[in-house]
């Protein structure tokens, strides 16, 4: 790479490089909610070459998506929407957000809106036809092919950032029989191909995708030898760069370099079909070559209009954004409830030229909603209170419903003709002195807030209902705050409420966490298939797959009942404990040399008990001791059948290690969480674990310590008691 490209770099990197407007306002409606739709986004963001390569950078630097640099061979396949939810909606958001504000403060002339729509119409062509290719030969990733094809003029973008009159004044000059390479080595001394690879290399791409970006200007005979995606994006680009039908002269190319042709004609014309239907749900109107005076006038006014469209989308987005901040601080200072509320209805008279609004809150007490007044309201407002049942009110059906409701007689909403209005919206009406009511409802997280009521006239409606979008995200930040902070002293979600959204959570949490364990579990598959020969691989193999299987099970306990906690089965101990050792010889003990002797009690055959909890006490235990142990330590593990206790004859499971002990300040508190000593990465945690586990299992569990070493001695009953419930205690002490 030339040291000019590098150069055009420092002056537009990818977070500077424009979208449309088109596919801006998409996004950003999809973005509106509180949970957005990872599905459509990862559509969305997958048509626009500029911030796709932004999502991907930004995965690059994300270390929790699997540790791996952005399109990786072989990791687009059905995962993008995957590292789309890893990365994070505030991530994503902020992504979208500031392109949209980019993109309005920059240049709207009508040229610089054609050129943008023509390179996303050849990027995403050329994507289209490079993944159909990439399927018709069988390559590997068709995915891969896609995101290489929907790059491989990103460089345009660059340049046009760094010299925009020049470049789009150069590009509309262009004659067919001009070389674009030749015209942007003269100007700029550099090629969009060069700069387009050393973009993405910059941002973390693999090397074919470089390549493929690099090579897909190069003749025939320079890249018959070159890697399949080469080829595949050289060729897609080509057929994507001829609008008149004239592909004839490129199905010679296509033999030689990937043996295909017969197949081309249906190809491109499936291809044109799919970014015909995008190119409509999008709105983006395309001027061909012959086009007339009107129709580039009325396609230039439809661009005009999505721009103006994104400018109030960036003008509510700056307006939230200020209110948030506002609202935050007013929270903070010890005002509180009363001046929140004030500023509140304040932001509604000046946002939306409302005058008259109340405010409800909803208590989960009494599961009513209550009306709250500020200072300029009768006192006597506070006195409103409306039960949370529905067809009581228009202030309690909004909140009910999840949706704006309104006492206005329109055809846009069929529930509200010819609606009787109750008494107590009569009032509502009566008190703000205007012809109707708009009630918002304030949701978070699913959770009700209260409602927004405004009260307006039919021309304010109007002109309002225009707005909803606004108004209905302006009513969520406002039950935001007051859920966060709590300002009104009514609970802003009940213990039920939250332990829904706590188990709500927990599920996406571990749907996240299973996929890479599937990953790995799949991949555990192949090697066992490569390595069917290999006994002791086929060991390993199964003990790995039941540990991955294990962990799984220990998330799952997260939102499991109680009882499916208490499942058992016969269990060999001995081999539990064998079979863990050998995986730790390879693992855990490797990187200090540590050694590790086994004593078991042949004696014992099996226990009744959770297999899962065994293991999970076994593995701790151990962990903790390699964590303790400098380099060349040792570890010594027995287990003991028959040992009585108080007459009950129990199984003992030990672990002892040569360290240096535990600390006398520490041991009064060692099953307890505390502050650990061992770094950052640890929580203190392990022990506690044990020891829950070992009272699952009707245990007990002991440690003892010294300069000497450390040793943890667990006695198992071999004939467990049944514990009684409180519930059954409770059900024998009635009968």
């Amino acid at each position: 790479m030339n040291k000019k490209a590098k150069q055009i770099l420092q002056k537009a990197d990818i977070d500077k490089l424009p979208s449309l407007p088109h596919v801006l306002l998409n996004l950003l409606d999809a973005c509106n909610g509180e949970s957005p739709p990872f599905t459509e986004l990862a559509v969305l963001l997958k048509q626009d070459p500029c911030l796709y390569a932004m999502i991907l950078s930004a995965c690059s630097r994300n270390q929790s998506i699997n540790e791996r640099s952005i399109i990786e061979p072989g990791a687009f396949e059905d995962s993008f929407e995957q590292d789309l939810q890893q990365l994070g909606v505030n991530a994503i958001k902020s992504i979208i957000v500031t392109s949209a504000v980019r993109q309005f403060f920059s240049s709207t002339r009508p040229e610089r809106t054609r050129f943008l729509k023509q390179h996303w119409h050849h990027s995403l062509y050329c994507a289209i036809v490079a993944e159909s290719i990439a399927r018709l030969i069988n390559y590997k990733n068709p995915n891969e092919a896609y995101s290489a094809g929907l790059l491989h003029d990103i460089g345009q973008l660059v340049l046009e950032t760094a010299y925009p009159d020049k470049y789009i004044s150069m590009i509309a000059q262009l004659s067919e029989d001009e070389n674009i390479n030749i015209l942007e080595q003269s100007e700029f001394g550099t090629t969009h191909q060069e700069v387009g690879a050393l973009l993405l290399t910059e941002h973390g791409a693999n090397g074919f995708i470089c390549d493929a970006v690099l090579y897909h200007h190069e003749s025939i005979e320079s890249i018959i030898d070159a890697h399949p995606l080469v080829k595949i994006v050289s060729l897609a680009n080509k057929l994507t760069s001829i609008y008149t039908g004239e592909y004839q002269q490129f199905y010679d190319d296509a033999e030689r370099l990937l043996g295909i042709s017969a197949e081309l004609p249906q190809l491109l014309e499936k291809a044109k079909q799919r970014i015909a239907g995008i190119s409509k749900k999008l709105e983006i109107g395309m001027i061909y070559n012959g086009a007339d005076v009107k129709a580039i006038k009325q396609q230039d006014a439809g661009d005009e209009l999505k721009q103006a469209q994104l400018a109030e989308q960036v003008r509510n987005i700056a307006l939230l954004d200020g209110i948030h901040q506002q609202l935050s601080r007013s929270s903070g200072r010890s005002e509180g409830k009363d001046t929140l509320i004030n500023i509140i209805l304040q932001n509604v008279a000046v946002l939306f030229g409302v005058s008259q609004s109340i405010l409800f809150i909803y208590d989960t007490a009494s599961d009513r909603v209550n009306a709250v007044s500020a200072d300029n309201q009768p006192p006597q407002l506070a006195d409103i209170s409306i039960a949370l049942t529905a067809g009581r009110s228009l202030v309690t059906d909004a909140l009910l419903k999840q949706e704006v409701c309104h006492s206005f007689n329109t055809e846009s909403f069929e529930h509200n003709l010819n609606k009787k209005i109750s008494i107590v919206d009569q009032q509502l009406i009566g008190i703000m002195r205007q012809e109707g009511i708009l009630c918002l409802p304030m949701i978070m997280n699913n959770v009700a807030i209260g409602t927004l009521v405004l009260g307006v006239n039919q021309i304010q409606y109007n002109n309002l209902w225009k707005q909803l979008p606004l108004l209905s995200r302006f009513a969520n930040e406002i039950g935001q705050i007051i859920s966060i902070h709590n300002l009104t002293g009514i609970p802003a979600a009940s213990a039920r409420q939250q332990r829904t959204q706590l188990e709500q959570r927990i599920h996406e949490v571990l749907h996240e966490v299973r996929n890479p364990l599937s990953i790995m579990n799949n991949y555990l598959g192949i090697l066992s298939y490569k390595l069917e020969n290999d006994k002791t691989v086929q060991e390993d193999v199964q003990t790995i797959k039941s540990e991955i299987e294990r962990v799984s099970q220990i998330l799952s306990r997260l939102i499991q009942s109680e009882s499916s906690k208490d499942e058992t089965s016969a269990v060999d101990i001995n081999a539990i404990i064998m079979d863990l050792t050998r995986i730790f010889q390879t693992s855990l003990f490797a990187s200090k040399n540590i050694q590790i002797s086994l004593d078991l009690d042949e004696r014992i055959k099996s226990l009744q008990c959770n297999a899962n909890s065994i293991k999970q006490i076994y593995t701790n235990l151990i962990k903790n001791a390699v964590e303790a142990l400098d380099a060349n330590g040792q570890i010594m593990v027995y287990t003991q059948d028959y040992v009585n206790v108080d007459g009950e004859d129990h199984i003992e499971i030990s672990v002892a290690d040569n360290g240096p002990g535990i600390s006398v300040d520490i041991l009064p508190r060692l099953f307890s969480p505390i502050e650990t000593t061992k770094g950052e990465n640890h929580a203190g945690l392990g022990l506690t674990i044990v020891k829950n586990l070992v009272n699952e299992l009707h245990g007990s569990i002991s440690c003892r310590s010294s300069d000497k070493g450390t040793g943890f001695y667990i006695l198992l009953p071999k004939h467990p008691k049944k514990t009684i419930t409180a519930h059954a205690a409770n059900s024998r002490a009635v009968r």
